[in-house]
């Protein structure tokens, strides 16, 4: 009997100690842990365009549409003419001129630019042209013919980014002689009523507006 005793102190004795030195070893063990962290700071690419006449700038107000007074009607002629009254350009048959429609893309994205042509006051017979009507040269006898002979410039398809520029002039001129330039519709009589309606009261004017609206160019890969 106490020989089983002894044996039972003995095994509950030998149990203890595994049971601490198995608790102790555990302690000593560690698995390994590791903690990392990073950091990139992007800017946003810069969006910014300068469009001129050649002379003034256009306005820039995306919350309110309003227009830059732009120069688009000086002219060289000053003998059989009054050439401005006050700040006001003076136009009559026979008199042509022209200006530039200017585009520097300060941007760090390429963009694609398009003009639109508007106008108010007087139906004024006046011809465009991008060459300097040549014989050889497209004379448009309407705005919207303008517009469009503009935007298929590929210059303005696509103004590269960090300061890429696109130019082009524009030529115009109130015709002297009627039939100058095919398909125009004017006549003696019609210039005529329009210079006596500006000997009124008030004087009559030829206002010409141009909207000119960038878009950023999607970005590309090397491959595609």
């Amino acid at each position: 009997m106490k020989n089983k005793n002894r044996i039972f102190r003995v095994s509950a004795l030998l149990l203890v100690l595994c049971f601490i030195s198995t608790v102790m070893i555990s302690g000593t063990f560690a698995k390994y842990t590791s903690e990392y962290s990073g950091q990139d700071t992007a800017l946003i690419a810069k969006w910014d365009l300068d469009v001129t006449d050649g002379s003034h700038d256009f306005a820039i107000s995306p919350d309110d549409p309003a227009e830059a007074e732009l120069d688009l009607f000086s002219h060289a002629y000053n003998e059989n003419i009054i050439a401005t009254d006050g700040t006001q350009n003076i136009i009559a048959p026979g008199v042509s001129g022209d200006f530039i429609l200017s585009v520097t893309n300060n941007s760090d994205v390429a963009a694609k630019v398009e003009f639109a042509f508007s106008k108010t006051g007087a139906d004024v017979p006046i011809q465009y042209c991008l060459g300097n009507f040549g014989e050889e040269d497209t004379i448009y006898n309407s705005l919207t013919a303008l517009q469009n002979a503009l935007n298929l410039l590929n210059k303005f398809k696509k103004v590269a980014e960090t300061n890429g520029t696109a130019t082009q002039t524009v030529y115009w001129r109130w015709p002297y002689e009627v039939g100058d330039g095919a398909g125009l519709v004017a006549s003696d009589e019609e210039d005529t009523e329009l210079g006596q309606a500006s000997a009124g009261a008030s004087r009559t004017n030829y206002v010409l507006t141009i909207t000119t609206t960038a878009t950023q160019i999607a970005p590309t890969t090397p491959e595609g």
